[in-house]
């Protein structure tokens, strides 16, 4: 199952519990775990739909043109 998918049943299912809770149909005891389980679902579609962040790898520098051209320079042996 994809994660998009799942995310999108659990969102349903904290709605579906949200609007029970406001309803007046549960007992005032049931309030407050129905709150919690709608506050799970949305916390875990969150997790569900986090992406992965890929480390980049880090490329070394190019060097500028001057630096060869000074490179060059000192190599022949003549002041820059």
């Amino acid at each position: 199952m994809k994660s998009q998918n799942l995310a999108v049943i659990l969102i349903y299912m904290a709605v579906l519990f949200h609007l029970l809770a406001i309803s007046g149909w549960v007992k005032i005891e049931l309030l407050q775990p129905m709150q919690l389980a709608t506050l799970a679902f949305m916390l875990t579609a969150l997790f569900v739909l986090r992406k992965k962040k890929r480390k980049t790898k880090r490329r070394p520098r190019k060097p500028p043109a001057e630096v060869g051209v000074l490179l060059d320079r000192a190599d022949e042996g003549k002041d820059p």
